[in-house]
């Protein structure tokens, strides 16, 4: 390991000289680590047989990309709990974006209600200046308000720099045992209740997961449902488990997208959100993390931000089923915006 000071001081050298890289810290983990390296573009066919960082957009008929670590570098995390509380943020871009959120909600609930459609997830984005500040030093910030995601900065000369804070992991896969996470349902406080239809949209998740997986796993087990904290923020969340003889990337190309982020039937879900959402989502809603052909350990991303000059576009989305009510749909990610503005917001 090297002082966090000479890290992050090569970080900001990457960065002056366009060299791509991907830093990034493990849930609950006091390990910040660094990959330097040869970056290609590519679909997940094109990297079976290689070892490195992923970074897959929504849809994969577009290309991602792959980093092949050159330099590895590590430094100690040190968490200030003072710094970890996010004082809410408020921008202009809420008025402006809120009655077509609202409208597009109760569209995507009276097409449930008339469609095969169980669940459509819907998401926005929000336009924000930045200020002077470096990029590296909101990473620092990211990282002290969000110990337990997993947290990553990817910068790229084609597509400037992506920065996160997930709470949510696709797969994990080692020694052919594939562990992965059904999350939904949003609440801001401890203690609110949950209500039915926070504990559907959680089952329609956990259901359509373990469909996904008999494609290609036996000995399917499901954890008990539990509430976890994300941020400023709380879901539900159930463990899953399997065996399987297949490889990283078949295993993630049948699970995602889950339904957590795009819906059910699947198809149908990604169908329309193709069709309503007036973005493309670009990496937003895709997947990173370490890969190689037989093992992996993938997040999604989600509560996620593109950095370009000084452009911040944050992405937020969320699951509709037919119990929803758009005013509360419009509430929650505003709500999930904080998770990002709060990194971004001079305090």
């Amino acid at each position: 390991m090297i002082s966090e000071f000479k890290f992050f001081s090569e970080l900001n050298f990457f960065l002056k000289n366009k060299e791509s890289f991907v830093v990034f810290k493990k849930p609950s983990h006091n390990k910040i680590v660094c990959h330097q390296g040869d970056v290609i573009s590519s679909q997940m066919d094109d990297i079976n047989n290689k070892k490195g960082f992923l970074f897959m957009p929504f849809d994969l008929n577009e290309d991602g990309y792959f980093l092949i670590p050159k330099i590895t570098t590590e430094t100690k995390f040190h968490l200030q709990v003072k710094n970890n509380k996010i004082n809410e943020v408020s921008i202009k871009d809420f008025s402006s974006k809120k009655n077509s959120y609202i409208k597009l909600i109760n569209a995507t609930i009276d097409n449930i209600n008339s469609s095969e459609l169980e669940k459509v997830v819907c998401s926005s984005v929000f336009n924000v200046k930045l200020n002077s500040k470096s990029c590296i030093e909101y990473f620092k910030k990211l990282i002290q308000l969000n110990h337990d995601a997993f947290c990553y900065l990817f910068y790229h000369p084609e597509i400037g720099i992506w920065i996160g804070a997930s709470p949510e992991k696709l797969i994990n896969l080692n020694n052919d045992v594939v562990t992965t996470f059904a999350l939904a349902a949003t609440k801001k406080e401890m203690n609110q209740s949950w209500t039915d239809k926070e504990f559907r949209e959680q089952k329609i998740v956990e259901e359509q997961i373990v469909a996904d997986l008999d494609r290609g796993c036996i000995n399917i087990e499901v954890g008990a449902l539990q509430t976890v904290k994300a941020g400023n923020l709380y879901h539900l969340k159930s463990i899953i488990k399997a065996q399987t003889k297949k490889s990283s990337s078949d295993i993630i190309k049948l699970l995602h997208p889950t339904p957590a982020i795009a819906g059910t039937p699947k198809n149908k879900a990604i169908g329309y959100i193709n069709k309503m959402e007036n973005y493309n989502r670009s990496f937003y809603t895709g997947f990173m993390g370490l890969f190689e052909k037989n093992s992996c350990d993938i997040y999604v991303n989600i509560r996620c931000a593109k950095m370009i000059d000084d452009n911040l576009t944050i992405y937020v989305g969320g699951g509709i089923t037919k119990d929803s009510n758009a005013l509360d749909e419009w509430n929650e990610i505003v709500n999930k915006s904080q998770t990002m503005l709060g990194v971004f917001h001079s305090s």
